[in-house]
């Protein structure tokens, strides 16, 4: 075993100083899929299925951007998401997008 625990681990790593790490997968927020059930008319089994990743928006603490996914499309073309970047070559996958504020109890989709 090696066990250097006091030797420094390799420049090449990932750390949090190169940007913010990205959420895995999510269930939507309820908010968000109550607008889209309610306002948007989509069918609720549809939409509770559909699961979503974010990022931070830059200024703003509780503020996020989103994309909404159905995992089971992405499952049956072969595509594992990750997080945020996963989808980036991939717009075909994203059913809808926007932004979320917690504080301000703002959603915006697209």
């Amino acid at each position: 075993m090696n066990w250097k625990f006091w030797k420094k681990e390799s420049q090449n790593e990932p750390s949090a100083a190169n940007g913010p790490k990205l959420a895995k997968p999510k269930e939507l927020p309820e908010p968000v899929g109550r607008k889209m059930v309610t306002v948007m008319k989509l069918d609720p089994d549809l939409v509770w299925s559909l699961k979503y990743v974010s990022r931070p928006m830059g200024d703003r603490r509780n503020a996020s951007e989103f994309r909404i996914f159905n995992p089971e499309t992405a499952h049956m073309k072969g595509v594992t998401v990750k997080n945020w970047t996963s989808l980036d070559d991939l717009p075909d996958l994203i059913l809808y997008s926007g932004s979320y504020d917690k504080s301000a109890n703002s959603i915006e989709i697209h």
